[in-house]
């Protein structure tokens, strides 16, 4: 994964040349930044001279991935770097969730909440690198064990109530 900004479809023909004149995004469409692209060949580079790389990052995925099943979450069926963890809860227990991930243990993953994904779910991607290490793997799993229980006994539903009363809502 290129992890950057932009896209591509992959279609019919047909169906490109009317996405190309068509979508309002394509209108004001440009190439992208310089960093990006250096920054992309300069991963490809590495992945061609730096072999160990790819095996640790495999190493760090196995080490997160098999932890969490082994603590009872809910990983779906990845064969990805991408590691999604599935939770019940709402949306804005969801946003107390992450900034508890963040600014108490330092651990900065994506989130997705409905509508991507069904009402009441949370689900949030980690994305292990090379430079982690196993201790980091460790305390990740330390700290969404942390979270769970946090969200099973409403902490983060008692917080996030607590936030739209001090905001008036």
């Amino acid at each position: 994964s290129m992890a950057s900004i932009g896209a591509f479809v992959a279609a019919d023909q047909e169906i490109i040349d009317y996405l190309k004149y068509n979508l309002r995004s394509q209108m004001f469409a440009k190439s992208l930044p310089m960093v990006y692209v250096k920054g992309a060949l300069k991963r490809l580079e590495m992945l061609r001279t730096q072999p160990e790389l790819k095996a640790k990052l495999w190493e760090n995925v196995n080490a997160l991935q098999n932890g969490l099943k082994e603590k009872g979450f809910d990983i779906g069926t990845t064969t990805s770097c991408v590691t999604p963890v599935y939770l019940n809860g709402s949306i804005p227990e969801a946003m107390a969730l992450v900034k508890d991930l963040r600014e108490n243990h330092g651990i900065f993953c994506s989130i997705v909440v409905y509508p991507v994904i069904p009402k009441g779910l949370i689900l949030l991607r980690l994305i292990p690198t090379a430079t982690h290490t196993l201790q980091d793997v460790e305390e990740t799993l330390e700290a969404f064990s942390s979270i769970r229980e946090r969200l099973q006994n409403g902490t983060y539903k008692r917080l996030s109530a607590a936030v739209a009363a001090a905001m008036g809502e």
